[in-house]
């Protein structure tokens, strides 16, 4: 017995419908990709700016903290007073000594028997120094 011989002429590959099929499938892949990527990339930036500003923050008042151990050193009549001008004033570049750029607030307080932080206008013992850059804020205490 015979066999026949397979045919070879055969048409092989993709019809339209296919190639139509697969990029209409393609083409919505790649829109949500694109969509998904670029609410990634264009947030991306902001905890590197949050990271930056945080650190703005410390060196600043690093620098308030070495000005303050100074004037302790220096010995003046009222460190502490004289550091409560310069905080208040040390944003302003045309001032000496000059922080950098933020917004401050400063109160002298005093703490109560449970923990407590009140006002103190009479001893004038306890500075709270809170600064604020770039969205950052960081508090620290002075004392005598």
């Amino acid at each position: 017995m015979k066999k026949k011989p397979l045919l070879l002429n055969k048409n092989q590959g993709f019809t339209l419908l296919e190639v139509v099929i697969t990029l209409i499938v393609g083409s919505i892949l790649g829109a949500i990709l694109v969509q998904f990527m670029g609410t990634s990339m264009k947030n991306s930036f902001e905890p590197v700016m949050m990271v930056q500003n945080a650190n703005g923050v410390d060196e600043i008042m690093e620098r308030m903290n070495a000005d303050y151990k100074m004037r302790l050193l220096t010995s003046t009549v009222d460190p502490l007073g004289d550091f409560k001008t310069d905080v208040d004033n040390g944003n302003v570049i045309a001032n000496v000594p000059y922080f950098g750029e933020y917004t401050g607030a400063t109160e002298y307080i005093l703490f109560d028997g449970t923990g407590n932080e009140v006002p103190d206008n009479i001893h004038l013992r306890v500075l709270k120094v809170t600064i604020t850059h770039g969205g950052q804020s960081l508090t620290a205490l002075f004392t005598r």
